[in-house]
Formats: C-alpha cells, sequence, structure tokens
C-alpha cells in the first residue's frame, strides 16, 4: 500500500522530526494547560520561577523553583503550569516525540 504524501508539506512533515524536542513554549504567567492541542509537552527548563507550579501528568505538583537552573533540561511530563503572575517568571517547556 503506497501513501500520497501532499506536495506542500514540509520536509519535516514528509520525513519527519530528527530530534527528540521538536517545539518550545515560553511560560511567562497564568495558567496553561498542556492537553488537547497543546499534548506533547515532556520537558522543562526553568530560567525565573515567578513562584509557578507545574502540574505532573499521572498527578502530583512541583514548585518550579525546585527546579531552577539555567543549565538543565527536565525530562518532566507537564500537564500545566499556574501560578506566575504575568511576566514574573520563564520557563521554556518542549514539546517532544518519544522520550527525553
Amino acid at each position: 500500500m503506497s501513501y500520497i504524501i501532499p506536495n506542500d508539506y514540509s520536509q519535516f512533515e514528509r520525513l519527519g522530526h530528527p530530534g527528540r524536542i521538536i517545539s518550545v513554549y515560553e511560560y511567562t504567567g497564568g495558567q496553561v494547560d498542556f492537553t488537547g492541542s497543546m499534548y506533547g509537552y515532556g520537558a522543562i527548563k526553568v530560567v525565573t520561577h515567578g513562584e509557578a507550579t507545574a502540574s505532573l501528568s499521572a498527578g502530583g505538583q512541583i514548585p518550579c523553583e525546585h527546579l531552577a537552573s539555567q543549565a538543565i533540561v527536565y525530562p518532566i511530563s507537564v500537564s500545566q503550569i499556574q501560578g506566575a503572575s504575568a511576566g514574573d517568571s520563564k520557563i521554556y517547556v518542549f514539546k517532544v516525540q518519544g522520550t527525553v
């Protein structure tokens, strides 16, 4: 069986993404749910925490201040980040394929 791939697909859509981390969301405050169209975020890097808390996909929460380090990407399956006032934090949440 052969598949027809539309000509307007990008090289990444046709061949796949070569890395494990494929996109990034920059959290700066408020509440963000990583469900529905935001599903698939499985790593986090905290630059400034701003009192934010990350909820994990199978349960539990971790204060982002415990992850604050500019050099480490943590392989954490995030379902929600909330608690920081707008502009008080800088947290990168990475969409992954497979495991990190």
